[in-house]
């Protein structure tokens, strides 16, 4: 796999969210994970961390992990924006503060190369093809599969630390 790295850049026109935005890019399926993201989140706002989640994608998980972040409490960081076309996935990818892959089977996600060429810093599980993007300490870190405490505290670690975030950049 590949991505078109002069459409997937970084833009100085476009600004980085105010609030720490986190963003997951994908098919809203059982073992894409993001059930651990909206964990993640949960542990991030119980420790007072203003944080957003945006989730950008569409599939049979949709309304459980809505359920999901309504028992959590957080609804309102947590945004659902469906199925979104490839100028809206730029424009998110511009704007979030870290990107966040969680599958323990998806091990070359599409979306941690187009997050990359955006400098955006990643949190990705520890997977083979993951492991060939995600640098750990360079762009991004990488995290056990299932482990929401390790994905809680590379997240924290990269919303927390402006300079960090523009160096994994």
């Amino acid at each position: 796999n590949g991505i078109d790295v002069e459409h997937y850049r970084p833009d100085p026109a476009s600004a980085r969210s105010e609030r720490p935005t986190l963003l997951f890019l994908g098919r809203l399926k059982k073992y894409k994970r993001v059930d651990l993201v909206l964990e993640a989140v949960a542990a991030l706002a119980r420790g007072g961390l203003d944080v957003e989640l945006l989730v950008g994608g569409d599939g049979d998980e949709y309304a459980p992990l809505q359920a999901q972040a309504e028992r959590l409490g957080i609804s309102d960081r947590v945004r659902f924006l469906g199925f979104v076309d490839e100028r809206v996935k730029l424009e998110l990818l511009r704007r979030a503060w870290v990107h966040v892959l969680t599958s323990p089977k998806e091990g070359w996600g599409i979306t941690i190369l187009e997050a990359a060429a955006c400098g955006k810093p990643l949190v990705a599980t520890d997977m083979p093809g993951c492991r060939e993007i995600v640098k750990a300490g360079e762009n991004g870190f990488l995290v056990k599969p299932g482990a929401v405490d390790e994905l809680a505290a590379a997240l924290e670690r990269l919303l927390l630390d402006a300079r960090m975030r523009q160096d994994f950049g």
